[in-house]
């Protein structure tokens, strides 16, 4: 990624997290998008099934999903790698995702919100309650679509412990 682009990329997430806060601070409604609405649930039925191919296509091509303890997954081969690795590793059941603030800015978004899940180990089989935050940013294409561009969330539970030597 050139340095220019990178430093477009920064200036417009800057721009659009000043305008959200903007808006907020004019108490502007906090209401859904139902494009986004979409979105998120075609992410949270994705999820559910274990369907990596599915989750990269809700996200730009040069989209990027930080998921927890891991290095960020750029692009839609790389997103949807990380979600054929994971599903190696877990199995989702019963995923909800809840929008808490949507803020729709022209042709960019941000939704911030709350997911559970239960991951199950694919090693042992047990099955452990996850509730978790999320920010992600968005922006519509050429056919007017809203589009992952940048997905960060986290777990609220602690980390696991070291593995046993």
């Amino acid at each position: 990624m050139s340095s220019s682009y990178r430093s477009c990329v920064f200036a417009s997430l800057a721009i659009l997290l000043t305008a959200a806060a903007s808006a907020q601070q004019k108490a502007a409604p906090k209401g859904d998008d139902p494009g986004i609405a979409k979105v998120r649930t075609a992410y949270q039925t994705a999820a559910t099934a274990q369907d990596g191919a599915a989750i990269a296509k809700l996200y730009a091509p040069d989209g990027v999903e930080m998921a927890p303890n891991a290095p960020a997954a750029k692009g839609r081969a790389a997103i949807e790698a990380f979600h054929k690795a994971f599903g190696q590793q877990f199995m989702v059941h019963g995923m909800t995702i809840a929008a808490t603030e949507t803020h729709v800015m022209g042709d960019w978004a941000v939704d911030i919100g709350t997911y559970k899940q239960q991951l199950m180990s694919m090693k042992g089989g047990g099955v452990a309650d996850d509730t978790g935050k999320y920010v992600v940013l968005f922006k519509k294409d050429a056919s007017g679509a809203w589009l992952i561009t940048h997905a960060i969330y986290n777990s609220d539970l602690p980390p696991p412990p070291p593995a046993k030597k």
